[in-house]
């Protein structure tokens, strides 16, 4: 279980990383060998806490591990486009309001001007 954390923690920090890197990083910090580091990352594939990603346009193509994201990338861009959008419509409402509160504070002022 600490090799997992390692591993979950690392990728947090450093984002996707080689399989051959994530292997060596768990021989040097928790002594296992290869084959154990495999059957470890291979074990939380299965669970679905990381996933395997294929550059195959790299050469040679390589083999990388991902966390496993709660949504489809496609999702996600949807859901961040919106919440841009959103932002952006709260701030254009909060100027006009502003807008409006200077407005009516001028003619206030002006009207209590005429009177006095």
């Amino acid at each position: 279980m600490e090799v997992e954390k390692a591993i979950i923690s690392y990728l947090y920090e450093y984002g996707n990383t080689k399989e051959s890197d994530m292997i060596n990083y768990g021989i040097k910090k928790f002594n296992y060998s290869s084959e154990n580091m495999k059957k470890v990352i291979k074990r939380m594939v299965i669970k679905s806490d990381i996933h395997y990603v294929v550059h195959s346009k790299l050469e040679p193509p390589e083999v990388y591990i991902s966390l496993k994201e709660p949504l489809p990338p496609e999702i996600a861009n949807i859901l961040l486009e919106a919440f841009i959008q959103m932002k952006t419509t709260e701030e254009d409402a909060q100027k006009i309001l502003e807008e409006a509160v200077a407005l009516a504070e001028k003619r206030i002022k002006e009207k209590h001007s005429r009177t006095s």
